[in-house]
This record gives C-alpha cells, structure tokens and sequence, in this order.
C-alpha cells in the first residue's frame, strides 16, 4: 500500500501525528463546535499567505487539530470544498528535518507537492506529499520548533 511505503521512507524520521487538519467554509461557525461544544483550547487565528487559508490551531488532551478556512477563490482549500463539502482535508506528519524528509521521499520516487520547504502556520516549514503517493490522502510534513511549548 502507498501509505506503508510513505511511511517507511520516512521510518526514521517521523516523530508521529502534528495535526489533523479540517476544511470549513467558515472558521467562526467551525468555532461554536470545537472551541464553545467540545471545550478545545486554541489560539489565535493566523493567516498563512502562501497556502491563502486562515488557520484556527486547537489542542485537547495533547492532540492538535487545525480548522483550515479559504482566503480568496484561488486558495486550495476553495478548490477542495468545491469538490467535497467540509471534512477532513490531510493528516500531517511532525519530522525533525523537513529537508531531510522531502530528500528521502524524492529519492525513493514519491510525488511531492512542494520540493522544498514553505512556510506554515504559527512558525512552522511544511512540505505536501501528493495523495497519489500516499493512496488518496493527502499527506503535510511539518518541521515545528515551538512542538514543546504546546
């Protein structure tokens, strides 16, 4: 299965689950549900300009969640929800080097979105592995420096 292969490429280099991240048409109502309903922490929404989203982080019981709304007609996510409604958009992987990450990937033949790193969220590098890699899902690595202070 491609997500195995994935999975071993990056065998020593994977340092577990960073996020699930979830598509909404509207950060504000997703909000009422994550943050007012199931009582989960978050910061402060952030615009990542290079992936055109605004990001809510959320964290309960040591896992993160981020809600991932559409800034403008030409962000990925409008593109996503056009064609599958709100849900679950990708799984993303915490690695201690991206670069060394997305070198190993490349090397063993998986198709990546991004060749080198780009800029996320709260202080973080991110590169895509494309979901023909990975069996349909769409895969983030994230190189995070502050993974602790969470």
């Amino acid at each position: 299965m491609a997500t195995e292969r994935v999975a071993r490429e990056l065998g020593g280099l994977l340092r577990g689950i960073h996020h699930v991240a979830i598509a909404t048409t509207s950060l504000a109502e997703a909000r009422k549900t994550y943050e007012g309903a199931l009582d989960m922490r978050a910061l402060p929404i952030e615009f990542v300009p290079d992936q055109k989203v605004n990001v809510l982080v959320l964290f309960t019981g040591g896992q993160r969640v981020e809600l991932v709304e559409p800034v403008g007609a030409d962000s990925p996510i409008t593109n996503f929800l056009a064609k599958r409604g709100p849900g679950i958009h990708h799984i993303a992987w915490r690695v201690e080097d991206l670069l060394a990450a997305i070198a190993k990937l490349k090397g063993a033949g998986l198709q990546m979105i991004h060749d080198s790193p780009r800029p996320g969220s709260h202080g973080t590098k991110i590169a895509f592995v494309h979901p023909k890699a990975t069996g349909g899902v769409l895969m983030e690595l994230v190189e995070d420096p502050n993974w602790a202070a969470h």
